[in-house]
């Protein structure tokens, strides 16, 4: 079973992944946007930390849903609402349990792909962030 304190290590690594890949991301924005993709996920990355150290939420859906409100509050451009959204209605999926299962997880996360798909207006094939959000889902859920 999987409980807060998994998810805010998912949180941080991430954090810490961007930290680390943030001139890369930038990297590869710069031929086709505006070369900041790094720059402001990582903007949005630590104020995530930053706010899960400050709030410690006790629920992995609290986790994810406060994690997907900063995202969606401090980063820029179009990224910010699909991750934060992707986040936010995953942990609402998630709702008040003090742990969920991987099974439960792999149903919420396929929330979080639908609400995505719903706010960019783009399905799998689109050349979007969907056509790595959906076959990673499929392969976490053994699919």
């Amino acid at each position: 079973m999987l409980d807060a304190d998994f998810f805010r290590r998912w949180m941080t690594a991430t954090a810490a992944a961007v930290d680390r890949e943030a001139a890369r991301l930038t990297e590869l924005d710069s031929p086709i946007g505006d070369a900041d993709h790094g720059s402001n996920l990582q903007r949005g990355f630590t104020a995530v930390r930053a706010v899960l150290d400050k709030d410690a939420p006790q629920t992995p859906g609290a986790v994810l849903t406060l994690a997907g409100r900063q995202l969606i509050s401090t980063v820029g451009g179009a990224s910010g609402p699909l991750y934060g959204t992707l986040l936010r209605r995953t942990g609402k999926a998630l709702g008040d349990a003090a742990q969920v299962s991987e099974a439960e997880l792999a149903q919420a996360l396929r929330v979080g792909v639908d609400a995505v798909a719903a706010l960019g207006g783009a399905a799998p094939g689109d050349k979007t962030m969907l056509d790595a959000l959906v076959p990673a889902v499929d392969a976490f859920d053994g699919g």
